[in-house]
């Protein structure tokens, strides 16, 4: 949405901020961050910095964003069982808006949110997920590979590519996920 820069500084309240009678609070409780970039916000994991880009962002964009990337809504992928997930209609309160930014207030199941990630740095195309390559003919041999649907852009390429670099923070020192580096690779993550 261009509402922010890489560069942009974020107050981050010193880890405490108050929404009408709650509090959000960052989930370290050592995190007591004064401004921070949308870099340092996913790599340490703000739940502040990221709440105040959803305040940025608005209600209506948030969802429709969420919606855009597939949440709330079946993969379709070939395998039974899927459950959909839980996105609350609008309007929502500042309350709820700051926990749906931080991923709380809001359900997804495990394939969405893989899949939805995968979009975020494979240059924006959001997939339909498939389990099943293809069908092949017992009688003939004969292999049919599966249909596959067109990728649907969510993202732009220049967007993605900017988020991959702010992925892979996440994996670096004082990131919160340096554990997952690997010597060699590029790894990002959240």
């Amino acid at each position: 949405e261009n509402l922010i820069l890489p560069n942009t500084k974020i107050f981050c309240e010193y880890g405490k901020m108050k929404i009408g009678d709650r509090w959000i609070k960052e989930s370290d409780q050592h995190h007591n961050f004064n401004f921070l970039s949308p870099s340092e916000i996913l790599a340490f994991s703000s739940n502040i910095g990221i709440a105040k880009i959803g305040f940025k962002l608005g209600t209506d964009k948030l969802r429709q964003g969420l919606l855009r990337f597939g949440f709330s809504q079946k993969t379709m992928v070939d395998f039974p069982g899927e459950s959909k997930g839980v996105i609350h209609e609008t309007p929502w309160n500042n309350h709820l808006l700051a926990n749906v930014s931080f991923g709380q207030g809001l359900s997804v199941n495990a394939l969405q949110l893989t899949n939805s990630f995968a979009a975020l740095v494979n240059g924006g195309l959001l997939n339909r997920p498939t389990f099943v390559k293809g069908r092949q003919n017992t009688d003939t041999l004969e292999f049919t590979e599966s249909e596959r649907s067109e990728p649907v852009r969510v993202i732009t390429k220049k967007t993605s590519d900017l988020l991959k670099v702010m992925l892979s923070s996440v994996t670096h020192e004082g990131g919160t996920g340096v554990n997952a580096r690997v010597p060699g690779f590029l790894i990002g993550g959240k």
